[in-house]
């Protein structure tokens, strides 16, 4: 073999190792970028806090969750606030993700695993980006189908693709990834319990007024006002029932303030009065299947003849330091408002309330628009006698008990013979 050949054998050898050196290097770090039995993104948990967008895209949308100061809105509903242990379980979870089990590298399988670029045709999948203040991505990831796992106390799983990644993985992690964007949103509108409420007056567009009310805290329940010739209650506590439509107040949805307008066509009007002076003035109207609400709080002041509820009477402690914390617990939660906090109060809920129309689900539509036929019924006719006293109920007050009858006696001959009598021994 000459000079010649030897070099070229050389420069060949030289050129295969560089080649090999290559792969490997690429090898490893593909490997690296996603090992097995490892976190999908492992130097996201330094930079968690640096998140400031969250973006889910869909075949049919895209959901974006951002951060403003401390505070995270919907930016597809003008900032709405969505409910933070989500976000924190979103962000966590990505942190934690780990990749349990290597799956398909073929594209034609991704459908299989719901792992598709979102934008294909009959895509499944959510492509799930996180990004800080300037927009720069720090994680990303194509969300597919959740793996039925045969064990029930094992993690969640899902099959998952990175975007610049061929191969899919099985990985275990809980990113609770919400199917519609109104699931994000912080679905509590607000929260008055009946305690608080003193009276209830809700007038409809046809003209009709509904009003209850009580005295005091104390009294439980309460008085329905002007009830028409031959009806009464339904039952005792129907008018009670009212107080409590600001108890459980959720949202379906939510739209800007300016978008709809409740002057027009507004179905009912309901203010609810409270004994430390909060109102809460709750317009309804329907639109189609939907019912949308808005809310107005203010400060009145309340009548001189009502007031705030007293503090509960403390039982005798059974274990007088722990009961004594527990008093002075319970009488600090019952202590009324002053005008001042219950106007600020106000204020603050306005701040937070005025921006926006609500839609409401049925079973709050159907408290702020009751009509005064729903909590009646016709009166109980008299009985067959003439008397109003039905049978098995006890007499009206002053009516006479009519004594018990006597108790029958046999006839004398009906009664069976003495028994005979045997002469002594």
């Amino acid at each position: 073999m000459n000079t010649r050949s030897l070099a070229y054998l050389a420069g060949a050898t030289v050129l295969v190792a560089a080649v090999a050196a290559i792969t490997l290097k690429r090898g490893e770090v593909a490997v690296r970028a996603t090992p097995a039995g490892g976190k999908l993104f492992p130097n996201l948990s330094a930079s968690i806090n640096d998140v400031a967008t969250i973006e889910l895209k869909r075949k049919d949308g895209v959901t974006t969750l951002q951060r403003t100061g401390d505070a995270w809105g919907l930016a597809e509903k003008s900032g709405f606030p969505v409910e933070m242990a989500s976000v924190r379980k979103t962000l966590i979870g990505f942190s934690e993700l780990t990749a349990t089990e290597p799956k398909t590298e073929d594209p034609g399988l991704y459908s299989k695993l719901g792992v598709d670029d979102p934008g294909k045709e009959g895509a499944t999948s959510t492509l799930v980006t996180l990004k800080d203040a300037a927009g720069k991505p720090l994680a990303s990831l194509i969300v597919g189908k959740d793996h039925a796992s045969k064990s029930f106390s094992g993690p969640h799983q899902a099959y998952v693709r990175k975007p610049d990644e061929t191969r899919s993985w099985l990985a275990s992690g809980d990113l609770d990834l919400k199917e519609k964007s109104a699931d994000w949103l912080d679905k509590k509108i607000l929260e008055v319990k009946r305690e608080r409420i003193r009276a209830a007056e809700i007038r409809r567009a046809d003209g009709e007024a509904l009003v209850v009310d009580r005295e005091k805290p104390e009294t439980k329940d309460f008085t329905l006002h002007d009830i028409p010739e031959g009806k009464e209650l339904a039952y005792p506590a129907a008018p009670t029932s009212i107080a409590d439509a600001l108890g459980y107040l959720n949202l379906e949805d939510v739209v800007p303030a300016t978008e709809v307008d409740m002057k027009e066509g507004a179905t009912s009007t309901a203010k609810f009065s409270c004994f430390d002076g909060l109102t809460i003035t709750v317009t309804t109207k329907e639109a189609g299947e939907k019912t949308y609400a808005r809310f107005e709080a203010s400060y009145e002041k309340p009548p001189e003849s009502t007031g705030p509820p007293a503090p509960p009477e403390a039982a005798k402690p059974e274990d007088p330091e722990k009961k004594d914390v527990e008093t002075k617990d319970a009488a600090a939660s019952a202590k009324p408002k002053s005008a001042e906090e219950v106007q600020k109060e106000a204020a603050d809920l306005n701040a937070r309330l005025s921006k926006w129309v609500y839609q409401i689900p049925s079973y709050n539509k159907a408290s702020f628009e009751k009509k005064k036929t729903e909590l009646l019924k016709d009166k109980t006719a008299p009985g067959a006698d003439g008397s109003a006293t039905a049978p098995g109920e006890p007499p009206n007050e002053g009516e006479s008990i009519p004594p018990p009858a006597p108790e029958e006696k046999p006839d004398e001959g009906s009664k069976p013979p003495p028994p005979e009598s045997k002469p002594p021994h």
